[in-house]
C-alpha cells in the first residue's frame, strides 16, 4: 500500500520476485508533486528517470518548479527510485566498503581511450571481469537478492504503483493506467511497461529514445551515429557567437575544427607532464583522454558547458592544459547502480563477452566518431557485464529476439 504522501517520499512495498511472492517484498521510494491547478482526482504523471541508476526523486524535485510549465499544472507528478538505486531497496556495493579493492580495479580497468595505447583495448577487456566477480561475490554473501533489479521488475513496480494509487482514490485497480513521461534510459522503462501490460498504458510520452533492442543486448550503437555531427555545432554557434563570445572564435567554422583537431593530435602525440611543483596539486599527465572526457561531457550538456569548453580549448592552443588535468579520471562512471541493472538486464543476451566482439564494437564506434568513438566504450563500461552471474527467474529478464519488445507500438501523446 501507499502511505501518506509529502514532499518528502512515501515508500511502496513491492514483491520481491512477482512470480514468487513468498520471497517477501522490497521498499520502492515515490515522492509526489501536486501541480498548482490538480485536485486528488487530477491524473498522475509519472517520471520515468534516465541512467540507468539515475534517481526519479532527485529528478523530480531538481525540476520541481518547471515540470508543471512543461507538462501542464492540471497534473498531479510522481517520481522514484527504481529498484537499487538511493532511497530504494536491494543496494548493491559489490567491493563491500573495501575501498582500496575498488580503487585499485580502476587503476587496472580505467587506462583511458581504447586506443591510447597499443595494450589499452586488451587491458580493459581482460580486468573488465575482476569487477564482475566482486559483484557475485558480494550478492552471494551480503544480498542474497541485490540481482533482482531488472528493468522488467520496475516496470512490474510502476504497474504496481498504479493500481495502489487508483485503489486510494476509491477506483478500481483493475482498471488504473500509467500516464509518463520518460527520459533517456527512463525510455526503455517505459517500452517495458507497455510491451508487458499493453492494456494498461494511458499516455506515454518517450523523449531522448534509447534503443530498447540494442540496449539488451548491451550493443549500444546509435548513441556514437550522430556524434561528430552534434561535435560540428559546436563550431558553429562558436563562429556565429563571434570572438567577444566564444575565445575559441575563428573567421570560419572549418578553421574552428581544424585547430580543434590539432589540439587532438598534439596531445595524441604529446601528453603534457603537470609537475605541480611549488602547487597544491599532485603530478599528473594531461592525455587525449582528458580532452575527449571534455568533447564526451560537453555534448550531455552543450548549453551549459560549450562556452567552459570554448575556454579550455582557447587555453590548450596558447600551451595551457592545466584545465584539462584529472578530467578523464573524476569522469568515472562506474556505479553498482548502473552496472547492477544494466548487466542483469542483459545477462542472457549480452553480445559484449569475447575480446573478438569487444574489438568489433571498438571499431565500429571508433569510425563513427573520431572525437568520442575510442572513448565511448570506456564510458558506457558495457564489458563489465561480461563476468556477471545472476540467478534470476524469468520473469525478470528479457528473452530472444522475438520479445514482444521487437515490436513498434503507438502510443497516446498528452
Amino acid at each position: 500500500m501507499i502511505g501518506v504522501w509529502s514532499m518528502d517520499l512515501t515508500i511502496l512495498e513491492v514483491p520481491l520476485d512477482y512470480s514468487n511472492r513468498s520471497l517477501g517484498t522490497t521498499s520502492i521510494a515515490f515522492i509526489k508533486l501536486a501541480g498548482k491547478n490538480a485536485t486528488v482526482a487530477s491524473p498522475s504523471i509519472v517520471l520515468n528517470p534516465g541512467g540507468p541508476g539515475g534517481s526519479g526523486v532527485d529528478l523530480l524535485l531538481t525540476y520541481q518548479d518547471l515540470i508543471g510549465q512543461m507538462l501542464g499544472e492540471q497534473y498531479n507528478f510522481v517520481s522514484f527510485d527504481p529498484r537499487g538505486v538511493n532511497n530504494s531497496g536491494l543496494h548493491l556495493d559489490c567491493f563491500s566498503g573495501d575501498t582500496k579493492a575498488r580503487s585499485a580495479f580502476y587503476q587496472l580497468h580505467r587506462t583511458g581511450a581504447t586506443n591510447i595505447s597499443s595494450t589499452s583495448l586488451e587491458e580493459q577487456y581482460y580486468s573488465s571481469s575482476i569487477y564482475g566477480e566482486w559483484c557475485n561475490n558480494a550478492v552471494v554473501s551480503k544480498s542474497a537478492h541485490s540481482y533482482y533489479v531488472t528493468t522488467p521488475a520496475v516496470a512490474h513496480d510502476l504497474l504496481t504503483f498504479t493500481e495502489a494509487e487508483a485503489e486510494l482514490a476509491g477506483q478500481s485497480p483493475s482498471n488504473a493506467k500509467l500516464w509518463c513521461y520518460s527520459i533517456s534510459y527512463g525510455t526503455v522503462i517505459g517500452s517495458t511497461f507497455a510491451s508487458l501490460f499493453p492494456d494498461r498504458v494511458g499516455r506515454m510520452i518517450l523523449d531522448g529514445v534509447l534503443n530498447a533492442e540494442q540496449y539488451y543486448n548491451n550493443y549500444w550503437t546509435d548513441n556514437v551515429n550522430q556524434m561528430d555531427e552534434a561535435m560540428e555545432t559546436f563550431s558553429t554557434f562558436c563562429h556565429s557567437a563571434g570572438p567577444e563570445k566564444c575565445s575559441f572564435w575563428g573567421p570560419t567554422p572549418a578553421n574552428i575544427t581544424a585547430r580543434m583537431d590539432g589540439i587532438i593530435r598534439q596531445l595524441q602525440n604529446h601528453p603534457v607532464p603537470l609537475s605541480g611543483v611549488g602547487g597544491p596539486d599532485l603530478p599528473t599527465m594531461v592525455t587525449v583522454s582528458d580532452l575527449k572526457t571534455l568533447f564526451l561531457n560537453a555534448l550531455y550538456t552543450p548549453l551549459a558547458l560549450f562556452p567552459r569548453m570554448a575556454d579550455i580549448l582557447h587555453q590548450a592552443e596558447g600551451g595551457n592544459v592545466s584545465a584539462l588535468a584529472g578530467m578523464y579520471d573524476q569522469s568515472n562512471s562506474i556505479t553498482d547502480a548502473r552496472l547492477a541493472i544494466t548487466c542483469t538486464d542483459s545477462y542472457r543476451r549480452n553480445r559484449l563477452t569475447t575480446i573478438e566482439e569487444f574489438e568489433i564494437w571498438v571499431e565500429y564506434t571508433t569510425s563513427k566518431s573520431k572525437y568520442i568513438g575510442d572513448l565511448y566504450p570506456i564510458f558506457l563500461e558495457g564489458i563489465l557485464c561480461r563476468s556477471f552471474r545472476p540467478h534470476l527467474p524469468d520473469s525478470m529478464v528479457v528473452q530472444g529476439s522475438q520479445h514482444p519488445l521487437c515490436l513498434s507500438l503507438l502510443f497516446g501523446i498528452l
